[in-house]
């Protein structure tokens, strides 16, 4: 994998699932000041990046699941690796479902959820068990679909309203923190460069400036989508909106097109559909690792359509709930692990060697 190939891979993992409700649940958290705390977000996560590259760069061809073992041991790496196993796992399950709620209520409302789900189970067990590099390819090939999805945004200004974001820092500080909470778990896909590192062909140059510029690129589309649903809709209504992106496109009539919002979203299954391939991967590469002798595609054969029968008996909004409230727990631990084994590292000076 290049290093242009793990920029898109990035961007295209980070961007998926959250892009239609975003700009409603930051707004329950933080209020009209929910883009600063995209922007501090979007800073946090770089100051993550680089403790996540440096730790990677200590261990140069190896990813996490086989660098954790020789930080902190045998046993408790172990642990660690299956902590990851089924952060990929739980959240891939949470893509799926958060995706046929969204494709049962704006696209497919007559549609049986099931024949979507065997869909989306068999692309994504096509593209899932190939090697890093096919779908490396993929990912970049598809980063064009961002220049249209922004395009798509940006068709209309004739009903935006600055007023509604004054006065700037209204809802004060601790509703800003509360933002940043919500948006860091949106932000959520950059964690997979650690699985990735193995595969990096970095030719002698740093990790960091990818990864940092993918990141950058997320944070922008984020604060787009967030402004254009912030200066569309008042501050009282867009809390009575749960997936304010369509409903804003619904709304927009074009002399020469009709029906953004699905062309929108057809673009959007896409990216959700890649997003989910990283993380199925991503859980793939471990129980490869642990069971399978390294080989990932053994464990892409049983892990999707474990997650698709997932959202085959689980598919409910109760259910969907407690998936995120898992994910939320276990995204902060999943974000700070690497930070510590960073420090355990670096303390019991444990470095990789490059293989001959």
């Amino acid at each position: 994998m290049t290093r242009v190939q793990l920029f898109a891979f990035i961007l295209q993992t980070q961007i998926g699932i959250a892009v239609l409700s975003f700009p409603y649940d930051l707004h329950k958290a933080a209020g009209a000041d929910g883009w600063i705390s995209v922007l501090v977000a979007g800073a946090a996560v770089q100051l993550l990046l680089v403790g996540y590259a440096m730790l990677c760069q200590r261990f140069p061809r190896q990813h996490l699941y086989q660098f954790a073992p020789l930080i902190v041991g045998k046993w408790l790496g172990n642990l660690v690796n299956v902590v990851y196993i089924l952060h990929f796992t739980i959240t891939s399950s949470l893509i799926l479902l958060m995706e046929m709620m969204f494709v049962e209520l704006w696209i497919l409302p007559h549609t049986n959820p099931g024949l979507i789900i065997v869909a989306n189970c068999i692309v994504c067990l096509y593209m899932a068990k190939e090697n890093i590099r096919v779908i490396a390819r993929y990912h970049a090939l598809i980063t064009l679909l961002i220049i249209i999805m922004v395009a798509i945004m940006l068709t209309n200004f004739s009903t935006m309203d600055f007023r509604y974001l004054l006065p700037v820092g209204q809802e004060g500080f601790q509703a800003i923190l509360l933002g940043v909470k919500s948006s860091v778990l949106s932000f959520l896909g950059f964690e997979v460069v650690l699985v990735l590192n193995s595969d990096i062909q970095t030719q002698g140059k740093s990790i960091i400036p990818p990864i940092l510029w993918a990141n950058g690129l997320a944070t922008a589309f984020f604060l787009l989508i967030v402004f254009i649903c912030y200066l569309n809709f008042s501050p009282d209504s867009l809390d009575f909106i749960p997936q304010p992106v369509p409903y804003y496109l619904n709304g927009i009539s074009l002399p020469f097109l009709e029906r953004l919002d699905l062309i929108f979203l057809s673009i959007w299954l896409v990216k959700v559909t890649s997003t989910q391939i990283s993380y199925l991967y991503s859980a793939g590469k471990g129980l490869g690792l642990l069971f399978h002798r390294n080989e990932h595609k053994k464990a892409i054969y049983y892990l999707v359509p474990l997650v698709c029968l997932t959202g085959i008996f689980w598919r409910s909004e109760s259910r969907v709930q407690f998936f995120e409230h898992i994910t939320q727990f276990d995204s902060f631990i999943v974000l700070s692990l690497p930070i510590v084994l960073l420090l355990f590292a670096w303390l019991r000076g444990k470095r990789g060697q490059l293989p001959l």
